[in-house]
């Protein structure tokens, strides 16, 4: 499918965007709006707010931030003969697309184009579903944009009809990061002038989406064999802000004990996140990602 037909599929978005200036969370609602047959579940579907009050992240964990910023989810249906448009299959890899995209929207390259000249790190994608950059004096990630992937049930007998893909982005100003796992940055922060103006939060809706869509197409090329998977591996890995750095990784909420540590090797072609460890190298399917102390 060509990349022109994006314009086709965002007029469909742009008929099929709902807005509020406050919600709980974009991904929740549009999750009960597609279970409860209040939109279209064969279209796309995008819904956006100023602000949200219960924003979900990874494992569960809070994303709280105010007004200026990017909440957007993305309903993308399963492709099927009513959809021209959809998910072929549901893999892993689907986060690890979205991250990549992002990270590579032409907004961000003409950042990183600046950050280069002044030798700052660039801003990339952080396995499994973050977008941001690495503060090497602070040994700390600064984080930009979260990525939420979640399956949508929606029929009867119950199969799964789609997925909702969340991005949060931090254009304005930046969330409270209550557990100070890591710092959170903002577009603002980082900004130039030599790039003109920030854009304000709605004019990242089609860019994002465009990534989306990107992301979606590669995933279903990859997944029906009709592009190489080591092809996708080697571009991830080299935007990809853990590679080569020694990492430690934690299971769930524990952030006391470490599960494995030992240097990024990047991902492989399942997208597990490999770990050159004393036992050798090892598949990291799950857990929090930290550079190692």
């Amino acid at each position: 499918m060509a990349d022109s037909d994006f314009d086709d599929l965002w007029q469909q978005i742009c008929q099929n965007h709902h807005h509020k200036p406050l919600t709980d969370s974009t991904n929740t609602q549009l999750i009960d709006a597609v279970v409860e047959g209040r939109v279209d579940n064969d279209k796309f579907v995008l819904f956006t707010a100023d602000s949200q009050s219960a924003g979900r992240g990874q494992h569960g964990r809070s994303w709280l931030s105010g007004r200026g910023n990017v909440f957007l989810s993305l309903y993308v249906p399963m492709h099927t003969r009513h959809a021209r448009f959809g998910l072929g299959r549901l893999t892993g890899l689907l986060s690890l697309l979205v991250g990549f995209y992002l990270a590579n929207l032409p907004v961000i390259e003409q950042i990183n184009h600046e950050r280069t000249k002044e030798h700052l790190p660039l801003i990339g994608v952080k396995w499994a579903n973050d977008v941001g950059f690495y503060d090497d004096n602070r040994q700390l990630f600064q984080k930009l944009a979260g990525i939420l992937i979640e399956p949508v049930f929606a029929k009867q007998p119950v199969a799964l009809t789609g997925v909702v893909i969340g991005i949060g982005l931090n254009v304005a100003n930046s969330p409270v990061i209550a557990d100070g796992l890591y710092q959170a940055a903002s577009m603002a922060d980082i900004w130039q002038s030599s790039l003109g103006k920030l854009p304000q939060a709605h004019e990242w809706y089609q860019p994002i989406c465009h990534g989306i869509y990107q992301a979606i197409m590669h995933h279903n090329r990859l997944c029906d064999g009709s592009q190489a998977r080591a092809d996708f591996v080697r571009q991830f890995n080299r935007c990809h802000v853990l590679t080569n750095r020694q990492i430690a990784i934690y299971v769930r909420d524990d952030m006391t004990t470490v599960h494995q540590a030992g240097r990024c090797l990047g991902i492989d072609e399942q997208g597990a996140l490999l770990i050159d460890t004393t036992d050798g190298v090892q598949a990291v399917f799950a857990g929090m990602v930290q550079l190692a102390k």
